[in-house]
């Protein structure tokens, strides 16, 4: 198997949301790669094509067997951006494999190859590849696999190659998104008493947010975090929107805002999950005489933990061929949606993958002895696989 060219092939086709390949959207091209890959090279696999969307994939990859240990791999890459100094559509320097996706997770993806290539050598069963599309956008690929799988089996293990730098996550914060729309009275600035501050109110729901966020803590992924994305506000003159710009508000410094719209962004952990964020937000509101005219929540995704206790075998993969036992600090890292799969299947879950840098920025690059290392590492898991 040469991994090299596989990952040199599918680093040079896109797969951002701004892709339009033949005959499909997005991560279309690297699916159908991946199809006809698989349909070569392992013939007694069987592929199965989920439509998740027109034009987008998600690949199951199975040998007929109930799947014990489930690999997955997105096959989208955020846009490709500008400033390279490096070709975006893959070039080798040294031990460094540059392109958009090269680390996150083109390289992932190939490892994977390497898993199903070992378990076709020796023979092993229950040995299974999601290759899904809209990680880095939506999560649709991941919410559809498991909306349609999640009956059909229960895998003891999940593994996903995202680029860990060869530390094992075994965890996550969730993501709780709200959008929010505050309504106030307007008067004049220099009466107070004349009007009521929707900025204000605001105010009064964030700083409740702040105040809880730091009074909370789980012992493995830490501190939730606040994040203010979004805010808007003025005095309202015209409910017309246009485009995404919102209605028309005041410029003026001498009146009361009666308008307030804002969006954050909550990373929670079990002590404190979306319906906390949401409790406190409006509590805290509530104090100040501004009303709450919407609340929208655009990401409800939970948090997790897989116990290590669960994970020796992965340990002593890791120890064998990487040279010792690392665990990235999950309260570090961001969101991974092996959490929807695990949140159905309550069965372990991780995300182990190569060392590269620059992920979502210019001149991506995975690190080739590091990716070969990963390769290795699969292999020797499905010698391992009971």
């Amino acid at each position: 198997m040469d991994s090299l060219k596989i990952l040199e092939d599918l680093v040079e086709i896109r797969s951002d949301k701004h892709a339009k390949p033949l005959g499909g959207i997005v991560e279309y091209g690297v699916a159908t790669y991946l199809e006809r890959y698989v349909e070569k090279h392992f013939p007694h696999l069987k592929v199965e094509m989920q439509e998740v969307e027109t034009g987008r994939y998600n690949l199951f990859v199975h040998d007929g067997t109930e799947p014990t240990l489930l690999f997955m791999g997105h096959m989208d890459t955020v846009e490709e951006g500008l400033g390279w100094r490096h070709s975006v559509r893959g070039e080798l320097e040294g031990k460094r494999f540059y392109g958009r996706g090269s680390a996150d997770m083109k390289s992932g993806i190939v490892a994977i190859l390497a898993a199903l290539d070992q378990a076709q050598k020796i023979g092993k069963k229950g040995i299974a590849a999601l290759f899904y599309c809209d990680e880095e956008y939506d999560f649709l690929g991941a919410k559809k696999f498991i909306k349609e799988y999640a009956d059909r089996f229960n895998p003891k293990l999940i593994i996903c190659p995202e680029a860990t730098l060869e530390e094992i996550r075994a965890g996550c914060r969730g993501i709780t998104e709200v959008k929010c729309v505050i309504e106030g009275v307007s008067g004049h600035a220099a009466r107070p008493d004349t009007g009521v501050s929707a900025f204000e109110g605001a105010e009064a729901g964030l700083n409740a947010l702040r105040k809880a966020v730091n009074d909370v803590e789980n012992e493995l992924l830490g501190k939730p975090t606040l994040n203010i994305a979004t805010i808007r506000c003025g005095s309202l003159q015209k409910e017309v929107h246009f485009m995404d710009s919102g209605p028309i508000l005041g410029k003026k410094g001498n009146v009361i805002p009666n308008y307030c719209e804002l969006m954050f962004e909550v990373r929670t952990i079990p002590e404190f999950g979306h319906d906390d964020v949401l409790e406190t937000f409006k509590n805290g509101l509530k104090k100040h005489r501004a009303i709450l005219k919407s609340c929208e929540t655009q990401l409800n995704l939970g948090s997790y933990v897989t116990d290590r206790e669960h994970l020796k075998l992965i340990e002593e993969m890791q120890e064998e061929v990487m040279g010792a036992v690392k665990y990235e600090d999950p309260g570090r890292s961001g969101y991974t949606d092996v959490q929807i799969l695990n949140e159905i299947w309550g069965c372990p879950a991780i995300n182990f993958g190569p060392k590269g840098k620059n992920m979502h920025g210019t001149d991506e690059y995975v690190e080739i002895p590091s990716f070969e290392r990963l390769e290795r590492a699969f292999r020797l898991l499905v010698d391992k696989w009971a």
